[in-house]
């Protein structure tokens, strides 16, 4: 076992989802804290999108659809496709400055297609035709871009109450997750150990069955906030947005405070990545330093190992891999010891696990016990 060396471990949703979690967007938008019947265009592109084929949907692809949302917007001549037209708007103004329009007999007659859609959008109920939302009364009225900014925060509210509920589950203290967790914090030597949470449930939980809990918290850093806080960050990358759509960004919420995260890669001797994407939304934290250890100027030879599900998940994995090293994923192993992990796989075949764990504990009999809690 290396002694005195540098170890970063950065976990992802699948870290979580690996201790039994369910932190998946399938289960947030399944739940009662997911804001679905809000009045935005936002929040009825996400119920269109993803209405039929949520068992396809993974926790990282609500960033992406945010991003395709505004995608969505630019290739319509930066106009957004509201839920109303002007008639309905017509009409919704008159009942909030007027009251029910029940006695207005001719204008219903007059307006009897427009109504009606508005009956059949849940808007208007019967029968009296009274204003009717389960939100505010007067969001509806407000511009789709103010709309949508509120459903931006609403989501991210949902997803804190959600997540401290599910926070509340027991784990799976034999998952690899919570192996490879224990594995990492025996901390017996004079290691400098840091920790990168893109999660927003804790990690204390993790790291209360080790000895050195108090020690590794902290270490923890959570790159996006956490639930603890009442804090999350939730958005898009950097990229060339319009203003009035800055708010889709994570580095423009008021929040924003990332960590070091990239030196602290650079200066690593050991990188164990778990359950981590390394999707497009995060690659800003990644690409700098895997761009560095897949250059032959100055090379830096590290320990990185990646754990990820299964091998359609290495797939992705080498794909965003081939993105950030410039199309150069062989000089990355070439230049490193790069392993990936498929946590499918080892229960049949742990010689990889077991190998990994050496990297930090030299007796069998330790490793043993990490592995069969």
């Amino acid at each position: 076992m290396n002694k005195d060396r540098k170890r970063v471990l950065i976990i992802g949703n699948g870290f979580d989802l690996c201790l039994g979690r369910k932190t998946s967007y399938k289960d947030f938008c399944q739940s009662e804290f997911c804001p679905k019947d809000y009045p935005s265009p936002l929040i009825k592109h996400l119920n269109d999108k993803w209405n039929d084929n949520l068992d396809a949907v993974k926790w990282y692809d609500l960033e992406n659809e945010l991003y395709n949302y505004y995608i969505r917007i630019k290739n319509n001549n930066g106009q957004i496709i509201d839920l109303y037209n002007d008639k309905e708007k017509e009409i919704l103004n008159l009942i909030q400055t007027n009251g029910p329009i029940s006695k207005y007999n001719s204008f219903i007659q007059a307006n009897a297609e427009t109504v009606n859609k508005l009956l059949n959008k849940d808007i208007l109920c019967m029968p009296q035709f009274d204003y009717y939302l389960r939100l505010s009364h007067g969001d509806i009225l407000n511009s789709p871009i103010k709309r949508d900014k509120k459903a931006l925060q609403l989501i991210k509210d949902g997803l804190i109450q959600y997540l401290i509920k599910v926070q509340q589950e027991v784990i799976n203290e034999n998952s690899i997750a919570a192996i490879v967790a224990r594995a990492f914090m025996q901390n017996k030597s004079n290691d400098q150990i840091v920790i990168y949470s893109f999660n927003y449930t804790s990690f204390s939980e993790i790291a209360s069955n080790s000895s050195f809990a108090m020690e590794f918290n902290d270490t923890i850093n959570y790159v996006h906030g956490c639930i603890l806080d009442s804090n999350i960050i939730l958005g898009t990358k950097d990229e060339k947005i319009a203003h009035n759509y800055d708010f889709i960004q994570k580095s423009f919420d008021s929040q924003y405070n990332p960590p070091a995260m990239v030196y602290d890669l650079m200066d690593a001797d050991d990188i164990t990545i778990f359950g981590h994407s390394l999707g497009i939304n995060d690659s800003q934290y990644f690409k700098a330093f895997f761009e560095r250890q897949s250059s032959s100027t100055n090379p830096q030879k590290k320990n990185i190992t990646i754990f990820t599900k299964d091998a359609k998940s290495e797939i992705e994995i080498k794909r965003s891999l081939q993105e950030m090293t410039n199309w150069n994923l062989t000089s990355l192993y070439g230049l490193n010891n790069l392993q990936i992990i498929k946590t499918d796989e080892c229960a049949n075949n742990p010689t990889q696990l077991r190998k990994y764990i050496k990297m930090y504990i030299d007796n069998e009999e330790d490793i043993d016990s990490i592995i069969h809690i």
